[in-house]
């Protein structure tokens, strides 16, 4: 499913999930009292974004920037990544304000204004905004360290991830680590100022995850210890990643240890790992007209169902999916099955089915999800 968000149209959610709320503190009482007020009446006006934020009001955000002519922002994918940096940059820029790439109170009111839903903003252009650094969790891809002769469903999400990059010439994403994998990584690391030794070091998987917009520049991120931080460079090879690999029960979350990868998940075997933007629909007909509420073979949509791709994620194939916030969901992850599409659902992507009401897989918004496909 498609959603295009804009301003003032979505008004609820799970904003704590962010963990970008305005506080009512310093930066409050250096702003005028009327774009306080302002700010009671309009949500959006209490979000405080920056790039690695994620959810339904970045993807407000984007929406309203394009909307506003800055079509540099891309899609309204809800990741706040470099183009929304860059389109908001200037939108400060163009309105008198300091070009930080942060959302505040008084920019906020300035975009609203471009909707006719609050006067300019004419208060004083300096002031304080708390803005605490987003703390990602340890992404499990910092810790694989990946080289010539490595194999298996990280090397093919990292050749996809580079590609996505831009840097075609890692060739095709075969979970092989050749010579033209290689190549692209060290440009990649030239590009980010890193030694170009060709191996996925921690500081490479890093910048490729901000560059995606997953983490943000000032993601408080440390090895979790000096000893998985240094992992020998074959350690990802497919002999290694067998013996190191843990076994995750459908119960559970996958691996909470970010220096091992599961090999199987349900007893299943993970053969590919991707990460993903995830919408969700419901059995409303809006969200599946003009067939109902089944999915792409005629039956009944059920929870577990989510709607792929097929070119990146053949239907039926088993799947687990985590990574999400929306409590609706269960803790931690699920397993489900590809056994639906949608126009909108393209490459990375995913819609991810709910058996609830409109209210509550509106609230879903857009989050970024890791897939593990799983084999039989």
């Amino acid at each position: 499913m498609h959603y295009r968000f804009l301003a003032g149209a979505l008004m609820t959610g799970a904003t704590a999930a962010l963990g970008m709320m305005v506080s009512g503190s310093a930066e409050a009482a250096s702003i005028p009292e009327t774009t306080q007020m302002l700010a009671q009446q309009h949500p959006a006006m209490n979000q405080v974004l920056q790039q690695g934020s994620v959810g339904h009001w970045v993807a407000t955000l984007q929406a309203d920037l394009y909307l506003l002519g800055y079509h540099s922002v891309g899609t309204d994918d809800g990741i706040f990544g470099p183009k929304t940096l860059a389109a908001l940059k200037a939108f400060q820029e163009n309105n008198g304000f300091a070009p930080t790439g942060v959302t505040s109170p008084p920019v906020w009111q300035d975009i609203l204004a471009g909707f006719n839903l609050t006067p300019r903003y004419t208060g004083p252009m300096t002031f304080s905004v708390n803005v605490p650094p987003i703390n990602a969790q340890e992404h499990p891809a910092l810790y694989q360290r990946l080289s010539i002769g490595s194999q298996g469903h990280w090397v093919a999400t990292l050749q996809a991830d580079l590609k996505l990059l831009g840097y075609t010439q890692v060739g095709p994403t075969d979970g092989i680590f050749g010579p033209k994998t290689q190549a692209a990584v060290e440009a990649f690391q030239r590009a980010q100022g890193l030694t170009p030794s060709g191996v996925t070091t921690y500081d490479t998987w890093k910048q490729i995850l901000i560059g995606l917009g997953i983490l943000a520049p000032n993601s408080d991120l440390t090895p979790a210890n000096t000893a998985q931080n240094s992992v020998s460079n074959t350690t990802s090879s497919a002999t290694t990643q067998s013996t190191q690999s843990t076994n995750v029960s459908a119960a559970s979350q996958v691996s909470s240890s970010s220096s091992s990868t599961p090999s199987t998940i349900d007893g299943r075997p993970v053969i590919a790992v991707y990460h993903m933007r995830a919408t969700a629909y419901g059995p409303s007909l809006k969200d599946n007209y003009p067939y109902g509420p089944v999915d792409a073979f005629g039956q009944p949509l059920e929870p577990g169902m989510i709607a792929v791709d097929p070119s990146l994620i053949p239907l039926k194939s088993y799947v687990y999916v985590t990574g999400y916030t929306d409590p609706n969901l269960p803790a931690g992850g699920f397993l489900g099955r590809a056994m639906d599409t949608g126009g909108a659902i393209v490459g990375h992507r995913i819609d991810i089915f709910m058996d609830a009401n409109s209210q509550t897989v509106s609230n879903f918004g857009i989050e970024p999800v890791t897939v593990y496909v799983l084999g039989k």
